[in-house]
């Protein structure tokens, strides 16, 4: 058996230091890890109780305990001569040399008793006062441990590969001298050996039926025992959080309960939000409809209008009587309509709000990670752990439903932001944009969090979702639209191609027209960019193809043009940031063919301003059907010819009221049959992951003359970082701040057009 001076977390780099600095070292970690953990419980355990229904006093001691002593067990398992060699860069411990992942050999630990673990662990609860429930409480912690890391499914595929190493046994160091301060009241410690010849009795591999025996059985506990269904699962979502927390290296004279403490402490007030609403609404009374959302009083709350009504205002004001001491989320459909929504209503306001991805409260660039299994998804996490921090501090998060969802689908960025959203009040924007397991996912939450308020908006929602809602939640609160705004006829709709589309943009724009033309993807926005450029017509491009400081400079020229009373004319080239939160009033709007919501969506930013007192004339919308279909599917782009044969059959200008009624002609009303089971909730000891939506995501690119200005300060990586579609080559590159720098000439880039690939 080997012997190691100090047991290590994690790796560090030998040529900065020839001895490995405290953070690196076991028991540092798990030190800070359950102090983080405690903290966690003592910032918002009141509020996530409330969250999930759960008493007060009975659950609070619980919450606190659990946690502890996860956080201070979780990585019990690291003190083996696999991972230890391994972080030590030991030439016979390749860097995937783990037998047996060290979370399983932690739960195992606990299951055999080795060396007392499991006596002492049930002797803490009781000293708790725990001693009645004490096998749920020892259950709940072993399940918190076993989940920590999202690998462990009841095939131990993961968790037990035999990948690395070569070795016949398995050395576990539970007596070094370094674990003795975590176990002070006398556990007898021993080191052992076990064997990893699958012939041996003794060999883990044959623990496997017990643990998924042991494992099924406390499901079948937690299904028929709700309230700690609820809790067993916060209490693994929250140990994942409290790893992450604890693995930060924060400032000097920083401690991480006063870190953790700080960033969950901060909570905003009724005043600032209804500010938000009050700035927003500017001279104008808030509406009847708005105050109706302001002021319900149900735990779910359904709005359905459409765009222009002044939902998203109203929304602050319900938050102001709703939020309570909670964190707000903010959620919308896209990572566009998120940034628009974020510098719409609150970039300039009181309320410390933040997009999840673009604030930094702690230099979070240090988080320290090991060798343990280093893969591409886990490059990955490395970035997502930082961004993840970000959360925990802001008031208000501004974010993309997924952000929020990932937690219902055992989801890594749900997970690791676990804190602020188990203790948070949430908007769902644009519901009918969200396919049918979005969703399901929505709901399953709302049910999941059963003491949370949540306010869900849309535009026109099918009657089937509507009575599904009703069913699975029980009372749902439903404010009615204005009436009397939605009747207003707003639009004449007409179908044109490009060239005669091109056209009517030219003569509009040269009139002192505001012209809005949205494309379905970057490369035909940038075409139409080109074309109106060459014969000189006033343009601006706004996609999401550009260098964050360059994206809001082109957003603010879009809204301040198509904002000022009179000058000349505009064409706005866009793709589908223009959909949603993009407040724009345009004259003439040009739109290629989309599934139907994102058309509602797109003609809410035409005749946008009118009201009962000044109803206005309609104005034209021309749609375009593109060559190809893409990023939509045929059968959605033929749904949208045919609501539009249906609306131009009409045969007179149409309103709000119109498009969403041919909306919901066109839907099944049939009754909802969605699968509501989460893996968060549902996976017993088993922890496993789904994603919410189809993969296929931007990742953040430095363009390589702004690599060296980031080195300099890393806070101008969110003004300088662009967009770009992930690629294969990118894998070649070299790294910034978690950012792939591309090599000259790599992208073409220009402020006002945005990025393309050179080639």
């Amino acid at each position: 058996m080997a012997e190691y001076r100090n047991l290590l977390a994690k790796s560090w780099d030998v040529s900065l230091a020839p001895e490995p600095p405290s953070h690196c070292r076991l028991l540092t970690h798990l030190k800070a890890v359950q102090a983080a953990a405690e903290a966690i419980a003592d910032s918002v355990g009141a509020s996530i109780l409330a969250n999930l229904e759960l008493d007060l006093g009975l659950w609070a001691p619980r919450l606190r305990i659990a946690l502890s002593l996860a956080g201070m067990l979780h990585d019990l398992g690291k003190a083996n001569g696999y991972f230890q060699g391994m972080v030590r860069g030991k030439a016979e411990y390749p860097a995937t040399a783990q037998p047996i992942r060290h979370e399983l050999l932690t739960v195992l630990i606990v299951l055999n008793n080795s060396g007392g673990m499991a006596d002492w662990l049930l002797r803490r609860l009781a000293e708790a006062g725990q001693e009645a429930v004490a096998d749920a409480m020892f259950r709940t912690v072993i399940g918190a441990i076993a989940g920590h890391h999202i690998k462990l499914d009841g095939e131990w595929s993961k968790a037990f590969p035999r990948q690395g190493g070569g070795g016949s046994a398995i050395d576990i160091y539970l007596g070094h001298l370094d674990l003795a301060p975590l176990f002070c009241d006398g556990l007898p410690r021993r080191n052992e050996s076990w064997s990893l010849l699958v012939s041996d009795p003794h060999y883990p591999g044959k623990l496997r039926s017990r643990f998924n025996q042991e494992s099924i059985e406390w499901q079948d506990f937690l299904d028929a025992n709700p309230d700690w269904k609820r809790f067993a699962t916060a209490v693994k979502a929250l140990t994942v959080a409290a790893d992450v927390a604890g693995s930060a290296l924060l400032p000097e004279g920083v401690g991480i309960k006063g870190w953790v403490r700080d960033a969950l402490d901060r909570r905003t007030t009724a005043e600032r939000l209804d500010g938000v609403a009050r700035n927003r609404l500017g001279q104008r009374p808030a509406r009847p409809f708005q105050l109706a959302i302001g002021t319900s009083s149900t735990r779910v709350t359904l709005v359905e209008a459409g765009c222009g009504s002044g939902k998203t205002a109203a929304a602050y004001l319900w938050a102001a009587q709703q939020l309570r001491g909670r964190k707000l989320f903010f959620c919308y459909p896209t990572t566009g309509t998120a940034t628009e929504g974020f510098l719409d209503y609150v970039a300039q306001s009181d309320v410390e709000a933040a997009l999840i991805h673009s604030r930094a409260q702690v230099d979070l660039e240090q988080v320290a990670m090991s060798r343990d299994g280093l893969h591409a998804d886990e490059k990955q996490d490395q970035r997502l752990r930082i961004a993840s921090l970000n959360a925990w501090a802001p008031e208000v998060v501004l974010c993309t439903a997924d952000a929020v969802l990932a937690l219902a689908r055992n989801n890594r960025q749900g997970l690791y932001r676990s804190p602020s959203l188990l203790a948070g009040a949430f908007v769902f924007d644009e519901l009918h944009a969200y396919d049918d397991a979005m969703f399901a996912s929505v709901v399953a939450l709302i049910k999941a969090l059963p003491g949370a308020p949540f306010l869900l908006m849309s535009a026109s929602l099918p009657t089937n979702r509507k009575e599904f809602l009703r069913q699975t939640l029980g009372e749902v609160g439903i404010v009615a639209p204005p009436a009397e705004l939605e009747a207003i006829p707003r639009y004449s709709i007409a179908r044109a191609d490009p060239a005669a589309a091109f056209t009517q943009a030219a003569e509009r724009v040269s009139q002192g027209g505001r012209v809005l033309w949205v494309c379905n993807v970057v490369a035909r926005a940038q075409a139409t960019f080109d074309c109106a450029s060459a014969v000189g017509l006033p343009v601006v491009a706004y996609h999401s193809r550009f260098r964050y400081q360059d994206r809001v400079a082109r957003h603010r020229e879009v809204v301040e043009a198509f904002a000022a009373p009179v000058g000349a004319g505009l064409l706005a080239v866009t793709t589908q940031v223009a959909e949603m939160s993009l407040d724009l009033d345009a004259d003439l709007l040009i739109s290629e063919l989309a599934p139907v919501p994102a058309l509602i969506q797109r003609l809410g930013r035409l005749n946008r301003r009118v009201s009962e007192q000044d109803p206005g004339r309609p104005r034209t919308a021309l749609m375009l059907r593109p060559d190809n279909e893409p990023p939509y599917e045929r059968p959605e782009l033929d749904a949208a010819d045919a609501w539009l044969d249906g609306l131009m059959e009409l045969a007179r200008p149409l309103s709000q009221r119109d498009l969403a009624d041919g909306f919901l002609a066109l839907t099944d009303d049939g009754p909802l049959r969605l699968d509501l089971r989460m893996p968060w909730l549902d996976s017993g000891w088993c922890a496993t992951p789904q994603s919410v939506r189809e993969p296929g995501f931007n990742v953040t690119v430095l363009l390589a003359a702004d690599a060296g200005r980031c080195r300099v300060d890393a806070k101008e990586l969110v003004k300088r970082s662009l967009p770009m579609p992930y690629h294969e080559r990118m894998e070649s590159w070299t790294r910034l701040h978690g950012a792939f720098v591309a090599p000259p000439n790599a992208i073409r880039y220009d402020a006002h057009r945005g990025a393309t690939w050179a080639d």
